[in-house]
């Protein structure tokens, strides 16, 4: 292979256009869940996701390295929306207050963080990723428990977040993201994330077609 990168670049492109495909499927049908403020909030996730990858890759493909910054972005608007996304899914108000608290006292942080520290703009913030890692897990963990034996509702979502995150921060936070593997064909400790991205896509596919087959049972 003759540029070293080309197939770890294919891969990551591979499951962004899966991103696009999911991301259309459920704005197409998106009319049969008008009043639905999850499958909404599902759809916003999305919808920015999408774009923050789509930017990152291209920053990436143009300029390798230039794209840390992104990480910023994506991490932070994902907890955001995820945090919406958890406060509807929960049924009790004790847990949607612990989520909003939680993700005030975060941003706080985070703020305090970047003020201190403005340089950390262009790194990678460990504790950042650790943080909504850690928290992104545990609204997954919560909601399988609670729902145990209940209709799947957001069942494959839930596990595809929480198990895209936890590979994810274990790969930042190892500190050594410049870690190669083979040289022929390329392939270095990103191309492990892009392959559980993909494995997270086809679970959120999958979270559409449930989703679209038992409109009736599914929550609002």
């Amino acid at each position: 292979m003759k540029d070293p990168f080309l197939l770890a670049f294919s891969i990551s492109a591979f499951g962004l256009l899966l991103l696009l495909v999911n991301t259309v499927l459920f704005f197409i049908t998106k009319r049969f869940f008008e009043n639905n403020k999850l499958y909404k909030a599902l759809l916003m996730y999305l919808t920015i996701y999408f774009s923050i990858e789509l930017t990152c890759n291209t920053l990436g493909f143009l300029k390798p390295n230039s794209n840390i910054f992104v990480s910023h972005f994506a991490f932070n608007l994902q907890y955001l929306i995820l945090s919406m996304f958890f406060y509807k899914l929960f049924k009790e108000r004790i847990l949607k207050r612990i989520v909003i608290i939680i993700l005030v006292l975060f941003l706080i942080a985070n703020g305090i963080y970047y003020l201190n520290d403005l340089d950390l703009f262009w790194q990678f913030n460990l504790f950042e990723i650790a943080f909504i890692s850690f928290m992104t897990i545990a609204y997954t963990l919560i909601h399988l428990y609670k729902n145990l034996g209940d209709a799947k509702n957001y069942f494959y979502f839930t596990i595809g977040v929480s198990t895209y995150m936890l590979t994810s921060c274990l790969i930042f936070l190892s500190g050594n993201i410049e870690l190669v593997f083979f040289k022929e064909p390329y392939i270095d400790i990103w191309v492990f994330n892009s392959l559980f991205f993909i494995v997270y896509q086809y679970l959120i596919f999958k979270e559409w077609r449930y989703l679209n087959t038992y409109k009736r049972d599914v929550r609002e």
